[in-house]
């Protein structure tokens, strides 16, 4: 399974897409000056955690610190993670017509974001193999910690044939029904990255262990701004959760 990238350029904030021949997720970077906003507001959220209603409940996280984030944060974020979506769309349509010769190609959907939260992740914590509820979700990473290096190499996991501590994972079933993981290798060089994929794409955040700050990062999803007339777009109830175990 390959993945689609678009580049957001810093001065005109256009996206350039870089299509590969089967879509798994879309990525985007902030640019510097969005970045170092959404950082310093990250930081009133550190200084202030008992300010920010805490979502654990609505969560897979098996994590001490995850709270819900307010509109401020989606004013920086939404155009990004809606430029990705209609970018996945198009693809995703694209690839489809493809295969049934078909020409329905379209770029015309709006969305709007139900739910964001930050995740604060020390060593050791993780989050379980679970999808999301929504139409697209996406994580922003904000702060990595760690060298991937290190990790890698680390005492639990340097000799193993299946090398996993701090690696996003996506599983998914190939075309012969074999369960298939697409781990992606995050490290400094992504803070700033968006990706964004299908809700119920199935996913993994396994542990690090080399450092005692936080890794950092910032989850949502979107549904189509014709769903969300019938449903309410904020905060779920108690009784509802933004995630399921599949």
């Amino acid at each position: 399974m390959k993945n689609a990238k678009h580049i957001v350029d810093k001065e005109s904030n256009k996206v350039y897409p870089n299509f590969n021949n089967q879509l798994l997720y879309v990525e985007t970077k902030l640019s510097s000056s969005d970045l170092k906003e959404l950082k310093d507001k990250v930081k009133i959220c550190l200084e202030t955690q008992d300010k920010f209603p805490k979502a654990n409940e609505y969560l897979a996280g098996n994590m001490e610190k995850e709270f819900h984030l307010d509109e401020s944060f989606n004013e920086i974020i939404f155009p990004y993670s809606s430029s990705a979506a209609a970018e996945y769309e198009y693809f995703y349509n694209k690839i489809k017509d493809e295969l049934n010769q078909t020409n329905t190609v379209k770029k015309s959907s709006s969305w709007v974001p139900t739910i964001t939260w930050i995740n604060i992740q020390k060593k050791h914590e993780f989050n379980p193999l679970h999808d999301h509820v929504g139409t697209y979700s996406f994580v922003l990473y904000i702060q990595i910690p760690y060298s991937l290096k290190e990790e890698l190499e680390f005492q639990n996991c340097k000799n193993s044939n299946k090398q996993l501590n701090s690696l996003f994972c996506f599983t998914y079933l190939d075309q012969y029904g074999k369960i298939c993981e697409y781990p992606l290798f995050i490290d400094k060089t992504w803070e700033g990255t968006l990706i964004l994929f299908r809700s119920d794409m199935m996913h993994t955040v396994y542990p690090f262990f080399t450092s005692d700050d936080y890794r950092i990062s910032i989850s949502g999803n979107l549904i189509k701004k014709e769903y969300s007339r019938r449903q309410n777009p904020q905060r779920p109830s108690s009784s509802q959760k933004t995630f399921s175990y599949g």
